[in-house]
């Protein structure tokens, strides 16, 4: 019997690789221009069956008269315009869960940060190290802010944290550069930069493969103690740090996951961390998510809970850190704090909603490889519909606080 039952569910394996395998196929081959054309019917087919709720924002006309649009201009652009065509496509999805995603060899030698001056340089190669901590002003003479103009319809804009965190990656990269027509090809441009007395200049800068970049970077970005916590232990999904002359705890938390490197299962570091404040005078906790991508939301609850019966309950001792990278999981602990505990909150407005579309999955192009993310369900976390998650206190880092190499943010809680 248990023999018959195998063969019985091998059969249908097979059945369904045949049928699904065979459903792609047809998606399949061709020159270049049918590949591409190909790809765009199988984007248009799968991810409206495979989103939650993929209409939510645009509608299905809309969302086809763009893809048909493309693929009949498809022998007029090259391989970036098409890639950038299907960024836009699914931007205007209006899901930030969901995008598209190619993958690149090669970028700029260049890690961009926007500070509250404008777009700066924060870590390059030796080759253009006069680019370090200048100010961006123009790529192969194009404003930056109409380089930015540009860019936006390639992403979510929710909101102005979203813009913030997302536009610095882009202008790093070459293919999509090129793709939306500010660079002529995508093996060099020309970068125009201000120094700190006003000064410009331009540099022209070569593509790297990305993979080798970080060993010839200036700056070693495994960041010692001689910057601020923050930066530290960027690598380790959780820490934290007892502060001794503040009498405060400091807890980094970076991913909403447990992590190998992290020597603990993050119950096991929670539990722990929450016994060492029962145990040690603490005047201040710090809970830093301003980098927290997401993962699961439940692990904050018992932090919660342990807070409840607390003195330390109070908005004068519990402080959390959101930012510009605080995303999906992490903005649902968020708001999980901000309604069971009587934290302050401090830092920048949140890249992500409150309530968001979530539980990616993702699928590939058959040609082109493309990876297309999308969401498989709708969180509900809060009441409030607004774009973004805006702390009681908004403190933005500016260039001058990141070479000083201070954090303004932890300066102003423990001051508090």
């Amino acid at each position: 019997m248990n023999k018959f039952i195998k063969l019985v569910f091998g059969f249908v394996l097979f059945s369904f690789a045949i049928v699904t395998g065979g459903c792609e196929s047809q998606y399949l081959g061709g020159d270049r221009n049918t590949k591409w054309e190909k790809d765009l019917s199988y984007m248009q087919k799968a991810l409206p069956k495979k989103h939650v709720n993929l209409f939510f924002k645009t509608n299905e006309e809309k969302f086809n008269d763009e893809i048909n649009t493309l693929k009949n201009s498809v022998d007029n652009l090259n391989d970036d315009e098409i890639a950038a065509g299907i960024y836009k496509v699914t931007a205007s999805i209006g899901d930030s869960h969901t995008y598209a995603y190619r993958e690149t060899l090669n970028t700029y030698p260049m890690e961009f940060y926007y500070f509250k001056e404008g777009i700066y340089v924060v870590n390059t190669t030796n080759e253009y190290k006069k680019a370090l901590y200048a100010k961006l002003i123009k790529i192969n003479g194009k404003d930056i802010k109409n380089v930015q103009e540009a860019i936006l319809p390639l992403i979510v804009n929710d909101n102005e944290a979203m813009i913030k965190k997302n536009i610095p990656k882009y202008l790093s990269n070459p293919e999509i550069l090129h793709g939306i027509k500010v660079t002529t090809n995508a093996n060099k441009a020309t970068f125009t930069f201000e120094d700190n007395n006003g000064k410009s200049f331009d540099l022209n800068v070569s593509p790297m493969d990305k993979h080798k970049i970080g060993q010839k970077f200036i700056i070693n970005e495994k960041y010692d103690t001689s910057y601020p916590l923050y930066m530290q232990k960027s690598n380790l999904n959780y820490w934290y740090k007892y502060l001794s002359d503040e009498k405060t705890v400091y807890f980094k938390y970076n991913k909403c996951q447990s992590d190998e490197d992290s020597g603990k299962s993050i119950e096991d570091f929670i539990a722990q961390m929450l016994n060492f404040m029962n145990t040690h005078n603490t005047n201040k906790f710090v809970i830093d998510m301003r980098d927290n991508s997401g993962g699961s939301d439940k692990y904050i609850q018992p932090i919660i809970d342990w807070l409840k019966n607390k003195k330390l309950n109070n908005k004068n001792h519990i402080f959390v850190i959101v930012g510009r990278n605080t995303f999906s999981s992490a903005i649902v602990d968020a708001v999980l704090l901000k309604k069971d505990t009587n934290a302050t909150f401090v830092g920048e407005t949140t890249s992500g909603k409150p309530n968001h579309y979530g539980a990616v999955k993702e699928f590939e192009l058959p040609n082109s490889k493309m990876k297309i993310n999308y969401s498989t369900q709708f969180n509900k976390s809060s009441n409030d519909n607004s774009s973004t998650f805006t702390p009681d206190k908004i403190i933005e880092l500016s260039i001058k606080d990141y070479t000083n190499k201070t954090d303004p943010v932890l300066n102003y809680i423990l001051k508090f």
